[in-house]
């Protein structure tokens, strides 16, 4: 039990202090109002195009063996 309460009380004593947050931070409550509005003009869709790849170059399978026929 003794060991319970030692543990949990390090615990309490190393885990970190909550940062006040400033008003430009996107979790303030009090930042401006369009800040969760959408993706940045560069990821919206229309800005840009991605371009087309190039196909794969892929080497024609080898011909199958010869069938030699053992009957």
């Amino acid at each position: 039990m003794r060991a319970l309460v030692v543990a949990l009380a390090l615990a309490a004593g190393c885990a970190p202090r909550a940062m006040p947050l400033t008003p430009e931070h996107p979790a303030n409550p009090d930042a401006e109002p369009g800040r969760l509005a959408g993706p940045p003009a560069a990821l919206r869709p229309g800005v840009a195009q991605p371009a087309e790849p190039a196909p794969a170059k892929v080497p024609p399978a080898p011909a199958p063996p010869a069938h030699e026929g053992h009957h």
